[in-house]
């Protein structure tokens, strides 16, 4: 028994490609049948892909900032003040040695001991850390949303389909909303707005 023989059909040149439906994938960046700008597509595609950051790994970010900002230390106005003081008194030194003036030699001396001490201790010294809680180190968008940004955020949602399936697992997360992520719904909302 054999299978089914498959002839060639002629092929007619007036006729038109077959119009059937194209099946679309299941997830789509941007709906094919609205014409969506550019600035929308890239807000919902930093909406989508807004990643959750728990307290400690926030708080290890601030910590390192901390470490990388204390080592530069810039010359402050008292700190030149006493490295003018030690010239000066090593120049007065000079000058009573100049002089045979003893009173005025000791006084130079004095003067850029003294002012050499001070300097050096406070160029030695180590980098204050600060005591501040690292809430307070925050830059703006990762500082944790207030009330009355969850409550856009809730608004939002109900307005917008798109910023709705975005945000429903952000509710169920252990990973707390902060300013950036309602920043980030306001952005599409404004990007569909034009």
């Amino acid at each position: 028994m054999t299978g089914p023989v498959l002839r060639p059909v002629a092929s007619d040149p007036t006729a038109r490609p077959s119009s059937a439906p194209v099946a679309l994938s299941r997830f789509m960046l941007y709906a094919p049948d609205t014409a969506e700008t550019a600035d929308t597509i890239a807000a919902r595609r930093a909406l989508m892909s807004r990643k959750g950051v728990p307290v400690d790994e926030m708080n290890q970010r601030v910590r390192r900032r901390r470490e990388q900002a204390s080592p530069v230390r810039r010359v402050r106005w008292p700190d030149l003040v006493l490295a003018c003081v030690v010239v000066a008194g090593i120049g007065t030194a000079w000058w009573g040695s100049q002089a045979h003036a003893q009173a005025l030699l000791l006084a130079g001396y004095a003067i850029a001991g003294i002012a050499l001490v001070v300097l050096i201790a406070r160029v030695a010294r180590p980098p204050t850390r600060s005591d501040r809680p690292l809430e307070h180190d925050y830059l703006p968008d990762e500082q944790l949303a207030t009330a009355d940004d969850i409550a856009l955020l809730r608004r939002l949602a109900q307005a917008d389909k798109d910023i709705e399936i975005a945000t429903a697992a952000w509710w169920r997360d252990t990973d707390p909303i902060r300013k950036g992520d309602v920043r980030l719904a306001l952005d599409l909302q404004r990007a569909k707005l034009g």
